[in-house]
């Protein structure tokens, strides 16, 4: 959010800015002193407040009015139309600029992120881990290894006295993912460093007289480990510890050992080329096709075709169950040194496995496969993989989707969709399976995104849902899946009762005994 002192700061400026426009000597006087004044405040918050790439618009508006009142002073002429033209330009383009002065810093805000409402405070760390077993295909180097980036939030026990630390651990990759994506430079982004989270370096985990459950989270296709630290501090505030991995090259970009960086390089595993705008429309035709297919069997050829013609991302999700899968092997052996003040005090037999996107689809093949998954969720992910479209997952799983409704003409928009993009692996569980949709929600609106970027909405990266309706589903949903089917709550009302928050479009599930945990 814009902080009171700009807001007046703004509000001087286009005082100034609206005087400037007005014909009359003391207009273009009052319009100097103004923009003085404005100018000023720039420089104020620049040196006392939360200097921001975004404001700048709006000081150099502020540093071009005071010449241009300055010279409508000092040089008074008789209107013509040549100074009436040059005059008629300068309306334009400052009103222009005044435009951007606004949305920038409202499409890039300093705000206060939502607290999480677990009963601990949340510790945080982060380790780098090496697969000796595994070259790196993403590099040149046949002597690379697969390096992961781990980060985790834990029940820690929080000083009072205690700073924060950035909502983004490490803002330069959301700055990275925003630049990248949008073309502007990282220096645009240095005020992440002063939005505040609520997690808290290198404090103790609280004690228990039970191991703490893990849970494993893996990023979106391009995307960052800490995309939904919101979720991340909301589960570990109520007793869970939440390791979540960075794919290198696979991610936007990963600050690895010894201040070596890997930025996002699809090129060589998952796909030649980004999509082309035809590509990008067929593939929204295809949805729709699936959403609205006349059986389960045209829906079944309209997905499989789909995946079929990306077999890069089928593949390719192997590296990612690889990751995973080694995160396991490594926390069983208790061989991250960097953890160390966690071993003895977590649970390392049986994990829960969730994932946004890509991330998702990866932590749906570990739990079909692997034993050591006790449940695990995909948050709008399409379930690629070397599955063949057989997904007979047995664990207890949770498919969280986007409103496909979006994809549609708005007249069409009429409920949930006859299949969901994940139809087939709700329809082929054989243990407690849930698919919730959120209505308005984009795909990216599985994200913290719509907090740290809102502009993009004007892009169509979000749906019309709020960002604090979608972080209240998510907390609330994820952490009651887990918390009955991780913590084994047997009294758990999760998901029997019919939803009540209006934001939530579909809620149903199959195989699941109302009475009772259904477990292996």
């Amino acid at each position: 959010m814009t902080g009171p002192f700009e807001i007046i700061v703004f509000g001087v400026l286009f005082v100034a800015l609206v005087l400037s426009f007005l014909p009359k000597a003391r207009f273009a006087r009052a319009a100097f002193l103004a923009s003085g004044i404005a100018f000023a405040g720039f420089v104020a918050i620049s040196t006392f407040g939360t200097p921001r790439g975004p404001l700048v618009p709006g000081a150099l508006l502020a540093l071009i009015l005071p010449f241009v009142t300055f010279a409508r002073l000092e040089y008074p002429k008789p209107g013509n139309w040549r100074r009436g033209t040059v005059f008629g330009i300068y309306i334009v383009l400052s009103s222009l600029l005044a435009v951007v002065s606004v949305v920038m810093p409202l499409g890039f805000p300093v705000f206060n992120p939502p607290a999480p409402s677990g009963a601990y405070g949340v510790g945080y760390t982060r380790a780098v881990i090496v697969d000796d077993a595994r070259a790196e295909a993403a590099t040149d180097d046949d002597a690379d290894r697969r390096e992961l980036v781990v980060q985790v939030w834990y029940p820690g026990k929080v000083p009072s006295d205690a700073d924060p630390l950035p909502f983004i651990p490490d803002p330069e990759q959301a700055a990275h993912l925003m630049g990248d994506n949008l073309g502007l430079p990282l220096e645009f982004f240095d005020y992440l460093e002063d939005i505040k989270g609520h997690s808290f370096s290198g404090v103790d985990i609280v004690s228990s007289e039970s191991a703490l459950p893990t849970l494993v989270f893996s990023h979106g296709f391009g995307s960052i480990g800490a995309q939904n630290v919101l979720l991340m501090e909301h589960l570990a505030s109520n007793g869970y510890v939440v390791f979540s991995i960075e794919h290198p090259y696979q991610a936007a970009w990963v600050r690895l050992g010894d201040g070596r960086e890997a930025s996002f390089d699809p090129t060589r595993q998952f796909r030649p080329r980004p999509d082309t705008p035809e590509e990008t429309q067929a593939l929204i035709d295809t949805i729709i096709r699936m959403a609205d297919a006349e059986d389960y069997e045209a829906y079944l050829k309209e997905v499989s075709a789909l995946m079929t013609n990306q077999p890069g991302f089928i593949t390719g999700l192997q590296v990612w169950v690889e990751d995973t899968k080694f995160l396991f092997d490594q926390l069983q052996a208790e061989a991250i040194p960097e953890f160390s003040d966690l071993y003895g005090k977590i649970r390392t037999d049986r994990f829960g496995v969730f994932g946004m996107s890509y991330g998702g689809a990866a932590a749906g093949v570990v739990c079909l496969n692997d034993s050591r998954c006790q449940a695990g969720i995909n948050m709008d992910g399409l379930q690629f993989g070397e599955h063949n479209m057989e997904f007979p997952i047995s664990r207890p799983f949770m498919i969280m989707n986007s409103d496909q409704n979006l994809f549609k003409e708005a007249a069409s928009r009429v409920g949930p969709v006859r299949f969901k993009t994940n139809e087939f692996v709700y329809r082929q569980a054989t243990g407690p399976i849930y698919s919730l949709t959120v209505g308005d929600a984009q795909h990216m609106n599985y994200s913290d995104f719509a907090y740290l970027m809102p502009i993009a909405a004007q892009f169509d990266m979000f749906g019309p849902v709020s960002p604090d309706a979608m972080n209240r589903i998510m907390n609330t949903h994820v952490l009651g899946f887990f918390d009955k089917y991780i913590k084994g709550h047997a009294g758990s009302a999760f998901g029997h009762a019919a939803p009540q928050d209006p934001d939530i479009l579909e809620f149903i599930h199959r195989n699941v005994d109302e009475g009772k945990i259904v477990s292996e």
